[in-house]
């Protein structure tokens, strides 16, 4: 297991790597950042409740910490499917492994899979994430 804050390269990644589980709380400060930097005029807050995509974001931002993408890497895609209503005040944990990596010349597809749990280990959100990376060398 890694230890939290190290990045590991795209290039050393191999499918089935997994990295540092990161946890996170849904508190009313982060919700409401969220929707004013969104713009978002749902009630979530009202019925005390999380914006989906707020969790999807969240659970991103971990995995991204843990890697280190060269200039000129693109997302290309994303499918989530939210399982769950995750509540203001819950904590959440977040999961990435790499589900699938290809080199097609100069360039590499890695395509990392994401899975966020509440507390009683319930998925809340599932996914996965894709990515376009050129070669380093």
């Amino acid at each position: 297991m890694r230890q939290q804050g190290q990045r590991i390269e795209f290039e050393k990644l191999t499918p089935g790597y997994e990295f540092t589980s990161t946890s996170f709380k849904l508190d009313s400060k982060v919700i409401m950042d969220y929707l004013k930097a969104t713009g978002d005029n749902n009630t979530y807050t009202e019925e005390k409740i999380a914006p989906p995509m707020l969790i999807a974001a969240l659970a991103m931002s971990a995995m991204s910490a843990n890697l280190e993408m060269p200039p000129g890497s693109v997302h290309v895609s994303q499918e989530l499917e939210f399982n769950n209503i995750a509540n203001i005040d819950e904590i959440l944990i977040s999961y990435a492994r790499v589900k699938r990596k290809m080199e097609r010349g100069q360039l590499h597809m890695l395509t990392i899979s994401i899975d966020v749990e509440n507390q009683k280990k319930n998925t809340v959100m599932s996914g996965e994430t894709s990515f376009i990376l050129p070669s380093l060398s």
